[in-house]
């Protein structure tokens, strides 16, 4: 498809922002705000609980869900505003938000399946390394740290799943239909 200057591929001047991918990178802000709390204030997410100096392999990994976070966000918020989504193919648009959402799957895959490294910090069973992260009051015997925070993150990441997945269902949408090529 082509805009109304003739450039394939590319959206024809649109007069606002994109709402939803709007909503998306605010989400995805959040999620950064979260993992920097959870970074600055898990006693044990630093230390593997006391276990070695900080910091432990498992903060650096929130730490790059972090910047992944960051650098997501920043994108969308690009794709979002008017002048940003004229100058790209709508393509690379679509291809950057199918991106998100498959992160934000990812990022919900890490964040259960880490149940499983129970005995890298110290847990007897996944049950008990479960109720730890998962639990809303403080694990018995664990160092400071905020217990239903890493709850709301995973629940966040849920949340910008879905509207990852609606902004891209929506950047399909627009693309396919007839007389526009990606405005949104």
């Amino acid at each position: 498809m082509s805009s109304p200057s003739g450039e394939p591929g590319r959206a024809p001047p649109s007069a606002g922002p994109d709402s939803i991918a709007l909503v998306l990178g605010l989400l995805l802000l959040v999620d950064l705000g979260l993992s920097v709390v959870m970074l600055a204030t898990d006693k044990n997410l630093q230390t593997n609980f006391g276990a070695s100096a900080p910091y432990y392999a498992h903060w650096y990994g929130v730490l790059v869900m972090g910047l992944v976070d960051l650098v997501a966000a920043l994108a969308v918020f690009a794709w979002a505003m008017p002048m940003g989504r004229n100058r790209m193919p709508t393509m690379v648009r679509h291809n950057g938000l199918t991106g998100v959402l498959v992160w934000s799957v990812l990022a919900i895959l890490a964040m259960v399946g880490i149940v499983e490294a129970y005995m890298q910090v110290g847990f007897t069973s996944a049950s008990q390394f479960a109720h730890y992260l998962f639990g809303t009051t403080p694990y018995p015997g664990a160092l400071s740290y905020i217990p239903w925070l890493y709850d709301l993150l995973l629940g966040m990441y849920v949340l910008t799943a879905i509207v990852a997945a609606a902004a891209v269902w929506h950047a399909r949408s627009v693309r396919a239909s007839p007389g526009r090529s990606g405005a949104s």
